[in-house]
C-alpha cells in the first residue's frame, strides 16, 4: 500500500496541481506549463507549409525544427530543450542548430519536420532554395548528430537535396513537407513536385538510403509522383507513413491548384519498389469525401495507421457554398475505404468556430497508449489565431474526459502575458503522461514577431481514471 500511495503521490507531482484535469497545463514545464522560444537573436518564419515541429527522446528531451527568420534570408533551425523547457546547452550552440544550403536565388530554405532515428541522429525535411534552374527550389534533407552536429555521415556534409524538375525552367518549385523512417533505417521524403507555370503540383515522394543517396531500389531512380487525372491536376503529399511491409501511404490533397474548383482528400500507398499498389483504392490512389452532407473534403493533412493496416486521417472538411472550415477526422480501411464503425459514420467533423472566419483546421494526428488519438491545429479567432486540441475515443467517439466535451484551446504565452495568437501545428506524448504541443507564437514582448511556442498539458488525470486507493 505505500509504495501505491508513493507512486500517486509522484504522479501527482508530475501533474502540478492538485485541481488539474485532462488537458490542463503541467506546472513544471516552462512558466506555469507554457514558453516561447526563438533562436538567439532571431525569431521565425511561417509559411504554407514551414511548420513547427517537434519530436521526443526517450530520455524526456525534445528537439523542435522551424524556420529561422535570420532578417536576409531563412534557414533551417532545430532547438532541443529538456523536459522542463529549458534550452538544452549540451546541444548544437547553447541549445540550438541553425544551417542552410544557400544554393542561390533568395537562399530560403525552410525547415517543415523532424524525426528522430533510433541512434539518437535528427533528421530535419523541408525546402533548399537556389535550384540552378532559374530560382526553383528542391526538396532539402539535413541530418544532424546526437550533439547537434551535422551528420558526415549522410551525404558528406550532411545535408542533400532532391529535385524532380517537372515543371518548365522558372517553375520548378519542390519542396518535402513530411519524413518518416522504416524499419530498416531509410527515409522517405513526401511533399510536392511543381508541374506547370499555373503553380499546379504532383504528390511526390523520395526514399532515401541510410547515407542519404538515393534508393534506386525505389522506382528505379529513389524517387516517385503520383497523378490522380486530368479533374484533378494539382495534388499535394501533407504526410507520409512508412508501414511495416515496406510499403507507403501518402496523405494529402489533390485538386485545382485553387482548391476551390476540385478538392479532396487524396490518398496514394506504394509498394517496397515504388510503384502504385493495386490492393489499395482504385490502383494504388484514392480520392476521399466521407458523404456528409453540406461538406466538402478538402485536404488531409496527416493519419495514424493502425496494426490492420486501416489508418484514422485528420484534415479540413468545408461546408458548401461558404469559407467556413471544421475539423475532420475519419477512419478508412486497409483497401482505403470509409470505415463506417468508427465515430458517427466513420468519424466526426468538429467545429470551433471561435470567430467570425469559422476557419478550424487540423495537422497533425497521434494514437496515445490508451488507443484514443489527439488531434493539434489551429482556429481562427476575431483578433488572430488559437492552437486547437480535438481528443477522440478508440472508437471515433469525443472524449468527455478531454477539455471540454473533447476539444481544448491552448495558448503558449507564458503568464502573465497577454495571448497574441499561436499556430499550433505539432504534438508529441510524454513518458510522464503529458501532451507537448508545439506551434508559430506571436508575442507582444520585445521584440515583437514569431516564435515557437510551447506548451505542455495533462493527458490523463490520475483520479479521473479508475484508481482508487481502497
Amino acid at each position: 500500500m505505500d509504495k501505491v500511495r508513493s507512486a500517486l503521490a509522484a504522479l501527482a507531482l508530475v501533474v502540478g496541481t492538485a485541481g488539474a484535469h485532462d488537458g490542463g497545463f503541467i506546472d513544471s514545464f516552462g512558466v506555469e506549463g507554457r514558453e516561447q522560444i526563438g533562436f538567439s537573436p532571431f525569431g521565425i518564419s511561417l509559411g504554407f507549409v514551414n511548420f513547427v515541429d517537434l519530436a521526443v527522446q526517450p530520455d524526456g528531451k525534445f528537439v523542435v525544427s522551424a524556420t529561422v527568420d535570420n532578417e536576409t534570408s531563412d534557414d533551417i533551425g532545430v532547438l532541443r530543450l529538456n523536459p522542463n523547457g529549458t534550452l538544452d546547452t549540451n546541444f548544437g550552440i547553447q541549445g540550438q542548430r541553425i544551417t542552410g544550403f544557400d544554393g542561390g536565388g533568395a537562399n530560403n530554405d525552410v525547415a517543415t519536420s523532424v524525426l528522430l532515428q533510433p541512434n539518437g541522429r535528427i533528421v530535419i525535411c523541408g525546402q533548399a532554395s537556389g535550384d540552378p534552374d532559374m530560382n526553383g527550389s528542391d526538396f532539402g534533407i539535413v541530418r544532424l548528430t546526437a550533439s547537434g552536429a551535422l551528420d558526415t555521415q549522410f551525404n558528406a556534409d550532411g545535408r542533400t537535396t532532391v529535385a524532380f524538375d517537372l515543371g518548365p525552367i522558372g517553375d520548378r518549385d519542390d519542396f518535402a513537407i513530411r519524413c518518416s523512417l522504416q524499419a530498416d533505417g531509410k527515409i522517405v521524403a513526401a511533399g510536392q513536385a511543381q508541374i506547370d507555370t499555373d503553380g499546379n503540383s504532383r504528390m511526390a515522394v523520395a526514399r532515401l538510403e541510410t547515407d542519404g543517396t538515393r534508393d534506386t531500389g525505389f522506382n528505379g531512380a529513389g524517387t516517385a509522383t503520383v497523378d490522380f487525372g486530368p479533374a484533378f491536376p494539382s495534388s499535394t503529399a501533407f504526410s507520409v507513413k512508412s508501414l511495416d511491409d515496406g510499403d507507403t501511404l501518402l496523405i494529402g490533397f489533390a485538386g485545382s491548384a485553387d482548391t476551390v474548383t476540385a478538392a479532396s482528400w487524396a490518398f496514394a500507398r506504394l509498394d517496397a519498389d515504388g510503384t502504385l499498389d493495386a490492393a489499395f483504392g482504385n490502383g494504388g490512389i484514392q480520392l476521399f469525401d466521407p458523404g456528409v452532407p453540406g461538406y466538402i473534403a478538402v485536404e488531409a493533412l496527416d493519419a495514424v495507421v493502425l496494426p490492420d493496416g486501416s489508418f484514422v486521417a485528420a484534415g479540413i472538411m468545408r461546408l458548401t457554398s461558404t469559407a467556413n472550415l471544421d475539423v475532420g477526422i475519419f477512419k478508412l480501411t486497409a483497401s482505403g475505404n470509409l470505415d463506417a464503425s468508427f465515430g458517427a459514420g466513420g468519424g466526426q467533423i468538429i467545429p470551433f468556430d471561435l470567430g467570425s472566419l469559422n476557419s478550424d483546421l487540423a495537422v497533425e494526428i497521434v494514437e496515445d497508449g490508451q488507443g484514443r488519438f489527439v488531434v493539434v491545429g489551429f482556429s481562427a479567432t476575431n483578433s488572430a489565431q488559437t492552437t486547437n486540441l480535438v481528443r477522440l475515443t478508440q472508437d471515433g467517439e469525443l472524449d468527455p474526459a478531454f477539455g471540454v466535451n473533447g476539444k481544448l484551446t491552448v495558448a503558449s504565452a507564458p503568464p502573465p502575458n497577454p495571448d497574441a495568437g499561436d499556430v499550433g501545428t505539432t504534438l508529441g506524448l510524454t513518458a510522464d503522461g503529458g501532451i507537448l504541443i508545439g506551434s508559430a507564437a506571436s508575442t507582444t514582448e520585445s521584440p515583437s514577431g514569431l516564435y515557437i511556442g510551447l506548451a505542455k498539458i495533462v493527458a490523463d488525470t490520475i483520479f479521473d481514471n479508475g484508481f482508487d486507493l481502497d
